[in-house]
């Protein structure tokens, strides 16, 4: 019996990695309205480094570890204002093959507006909010919307999902049949 406790806890530690895997790649969309577009100057904490862009994509850090990364600043249809990074990729995890961090900063500044006109748009990003850790969900593209209610549905991530799914019921049967089959000869 402890084996089998001990398998399940193994499992469920898996499945919850699994889930955070999924969680910090998988494209969100949050519509928000852009209050701020900037360059900074920022130290990458190296316990949260495997949250930023690597060297490999053409981050370059100065003498004093410190790197100019874009910043889009945005306020949610409640009030809560969010931050995103914008930062190129390059062809490292997560595959977003991202390259056009100059453009997406120069759509954000023009898509900057105020409380009293509001320009929403559905900001499509990756990655998490970390306050205490300084890491940021990484924008990927911008798009407008009709206003706040508008959720546009993230397709990307339902195809991804629905893919994994599929493939995690085959490997389930896969292995259903295989432990039938093997009980079946070892009775004969």
């Amino acid at each position: 019996m402890p084996l089998y406790y001990a398998r399940v806890v193994a499992g469920v530690l898996f499945g919850v990695l699994i889930f955070a895997l999924l969680d910090y790649a998988l494209p969100s969309q949050n519509t928000v309205r852009i209050s701020n577009t900037y360059n900074r100057l920022t130290a990458i904490p190296p316990s949260a480094s495997i949250f930023w862009a690597s060297d490999s994509t053409g981050t370059v850090e100065n003498a004093q570890g410190q790197r100019d990364v874009r910043f889009i600043d945005a306020v949610r249809p409640g009030g809560r204002v969010f931050v995103y990074r914008n930062e190129d990729t390059g062809w490292v995890w997560p595959p977003y093959f991202k390259y056009d961090s100059a453009n997406l900063q120069a759509e954000a500044t023009n898509l900057q507006s105020s409380a009293q006109s509001p320009i929403w748009v559905s900001v499509t990003a990756y990655g998490w909010r970390l306050p205490w850790m300084s890491t940021y969900p990484n924008a990927i593209s911008i798009n407008t919307v009709a206003g706040p209610d508008d959720r546009p549905t993230n397709w990307a991530a339902l195809i991804i999902c629905g893919v994994l799914l599929a493939l995690l019921v085959l490997v389930w049967r896969m292995w259903a049949q295989f432990r039938q089959r093997t009980t079946i000869r070892r009775q004969a």
